[in-house]
């Protein structure tokens, strides 16, 4: 039987309190940034989430140029935010291609913690905050 081919991983997850600008509340970000960046747009990552029960769902459902096609670099980005969660959940994390890994996390009012982790990842969880612009 051959051995699979161990891929690195593609993207970086960073989950982390910050305060919502409107409602002055915190809320807790989801950002997906691809390790590769990118010279001449700053692309976005597409995400569609679920959130049932004691589970969230990451899909990442490609790239999309941005619409204002000005030229510029780094990563591509997504990003989603909840005001909800407390608790331990199951995060799990889609590619396009079918790849997933599954995460447990613990939601609190103060913090976040990685309980367990996949150990070869497709994406690289963090709780340390990161600019969100």
């Amino acid at each position: 039987m051959a051995n699979k081919k161990r891929t690195e991983p593609e993207y970086r997850l960073n989950i982390f309190y910050r305060p919502d600008e409107q409602s002055h509340k915190k809320k807790l970000a989801f950002l997906v940034r691809t390790i590769q960046e990118f010279v001449s747009f700053q692309y976005h990552v597409l995400l569609k989430d679920e959130v049932a029960g004691s589970r969230i769902q990451l899909n990442i459902a490609g790239l999309s140029a941005p619409s204002a096609l000005m030229p510029g670099g780094g990563p591509a980005v997504g990003f989603k935010e909840y005001s909800h969660l407390r608790g331990n959940y199951s995060l799990v994390v889609k590619k396009l291609d079918g790849a997933t890994n599954e995460f447990r996390i613990e939601v609190d009012p103060d913090e976040v913690r990685i309980l367990e982790a996949p150990i070869n990842p497709i994406i690289l969880v963090s709780t340390e905050p990161v600019s969100i612009s």
